[in-house]
């Protein structure tokens, strides 16, 4: 993606206050990043649930807390934003860290892809 359209879609992004970007930086450097969504709900009484999306740290950088942290802060946004739960997707290779960090497995998922 060229970097004009890049701007273009994280603009957009931004412009949702129900997508939150989380950018880790060290030394002016970006070394991590995640996103949140937060979706309103019909069921539950009309609440609302978190979906984590987008996890990504630099190879080098992988270990040093930074993923974890960045974990713990969308967590903490979607209980602050009314979130009844907070979901994500993820690899088999990256299980246990996420269960570390108080996810469990739950149901199995579906996707379409268009």
């Amino acid at each position: 993606m060229a970097e004009s359209e890049a701007r273009d879609v994280f603009h957009r992004i931004c412009s949702n206050p129900d997508h939150v970007v989380l950018v880790a930086e060290l030394d002016g450097k970006v070394v991590g990043a995640a996103t949140l969504l937060i979706e309103q709900k019909f069921i539950h009484n009309g609440g609302r649930a978190g979906h984590i999306e987008d996890v990504a740290v630099l190879d080098d950088m992988r270990g040093s807390g930074i993923g974890a942290s960045l974990i713990r802060v969308c967590l903490d946004h979607a209980v602050r934003a009314g979130c009844y739960k907070t979901v994500l997707q993820c690899t088999d290779a990256v299980k246990e860290f996420y269960q570390n960090l108080g996810f469990r497995h739950h149901d199995s998922g579906m996707r379409f892809d268009h």
